[in-house]
């Protein structure tokens, strides 16, 4: 029975055909979705695990900020980096920051518009950037930042700003101090802007360090406006995540209002991600939603084809029958090839899916659709489901084909 039905699901090839690709397309929409959902959660996660233990130290008027961007409050005194690290319990490291983000980049011809978060760090001192693995580029070979005026470029913000050069266009070849070159523009630099030096392509595997351009502190503190002994933001890390809120208080109690010239705030990185992590949340579910009507408009036109199959094979059902099938074996019969249908078609959804989320990664340079185990179990048993489901009706129908009258219609 298991064979005579597997060839009955092709007999029409024509109609099995487009059967399966309502459910492949409903399937492949599935596959992008939760992919980029899955991508998503993984990216917050790693995130939340990398900056769990992490402080942003601003002054009290800075106003509320993401993980990037300049700072528009008052400076703070380069000072405070060795008190905290000093006087505060369970501060593992405090490193300064300066956020001198760019308003235009000029690559040879090309001007990239919009704002770039570029950030002077002290590679002594950050814990990031100085554990960031520096790469090379095709022909081309990188270092880490050792002097002003160069800068080490996140491996995200390099492709993707390559993606957006016109064409004919180049990125500045970095083995090749004198064409390495690109121009910094933002409202503390003169109208020709500043050059730049590009030495290195840097990967941390965190997409907040990913997408910046890094410089030296002194090179920052340039571009910001600031003089050598103010920095926008301090980076504390605490020895123990469950010490973060407790650190936290004390640097607040230390620089409190009223007590020095220039007051701080800290905003917990945790508290920042489990914002976004809830937004993406409602995401999530908002892109299932979408997902499940997609693919329960492939189990449709299973039933659809099924139910015409019944109908035009009645006769053959009172055959059947009348040679000795059990209504159960009819049922069986329809139901076996319903879902069939809707297997085969969800794994050519997978594999259209799989695509689509490769294409997608290289026009945004970034990983951002996965395909686990579990998406592929959740593809799998919804197609037997929607198989299933497509079949149940059309197969029941078949079940009271009557073998008497088939007879007589013969």
């Amino acid at each position: 029975m298991f064979g005579f039905s597997i060839r009955n699901a092709f007999r029409r090839k024509g109609i099995a055909f487009f059967a399966i690709l309502g459910t492949a397309l409903g399937c492949a929409l599935m596959t992008v979705l939760l992919g980029i959902s899955d991508g998503m959660n993984q990216t917050m996660s790693q995130m939340m695990n990398d900056l769990g233990g992490s402080i942003i130290v601003t002054s009290l008027d800075a106003p509320p900020r993401m993980m990037g961007g300049a700072s528009q409050g008052s400076p703070l005194p380069l000072s405070y980096v060795d008190e905290i690290e000093q006087d505060i319990e369970h501060v593992k490291t405090a490193a300064p920051s300066v956020a001198a983000t760019t308003r235009g980049t000029l690559f040879g011809d090309y001007m990239f518009e919009g704002a770039v978060p570029l950030s002077g760090v002290d590679l002594d001192r950050d814990a990031d950037m100085d554990g960031a693995t520096v790469h090379s580029v095709p022909d081309g070979v990188s270092r880490n930042i050792e002097n002003d005026y160069e800068v080490i470029v996140g491996m995200m913000f390099w492709e993707y700003a390559e993606q957006e050069l016109p064409e004919g266009e180049t990125m500045p070849d970095i083995s090749d101090e004198e064409s390495a070159t690109f121009t910094v523009f933002n409202m503390y630099t003169p109208p020709e802007g500043v050059e730049m030096t590009i030495v290195g392509v840097y990967e941390t595997g965190n997409m907040a360090y990913d997408m910046d351009i890094y410089t030296t502190l002194a090179t920052a503190q340039e571009l910001s406006g600031l003089s050598s002994d103010q920095i926008s933001t301090i980076i504390v890390t605490a020895d123990d995540v469950d010490e973060v809120e407790a650190v936290a208080l004390d640097i607040e109690g230390k620089y409190a209002e009223g007590e020095v010239d220039v007051p701080v705030k800290t905003i917990l990185a945790k508290d920042i991600l489990e914002n976004i992590t809830e937004s993406l949340n409602i995401m999530r579910g908002f892109l299932w939603v979408i997902s499940l009507v997609a693919a329960i408009a492939g189990g449709i036109s299973i039933f659809i084809v099924m139910l015409i199959s019944v109908i035009e094979r009645t006769k053959e059902f009172g055959i059947l029958k009348a040679s000795g099938w059990s209504n159960m074996n009819i049922i069986g019969s329809v139901v076996l090839q319903s879902i069939t249908i809707g297997l085969i078609g969800a794994l050519s959804g997978l594999a259209i899916g799989y695509g689509a989320g490769q294409g997608i990664e290289q026009y945004l340079g970034a990983e951002i659709a996965i395909i686990t185990v579990r998406l592929v179990i959740i593809i799998g048993v919804f197609g037997i489901v929607v198989g299933l489901m497509g079949g149940l009706y059309p197969a029941l129908r078949a079940a009271r084909v009557s073998p008497i009258e088939s007879l007589r219609a013969l």
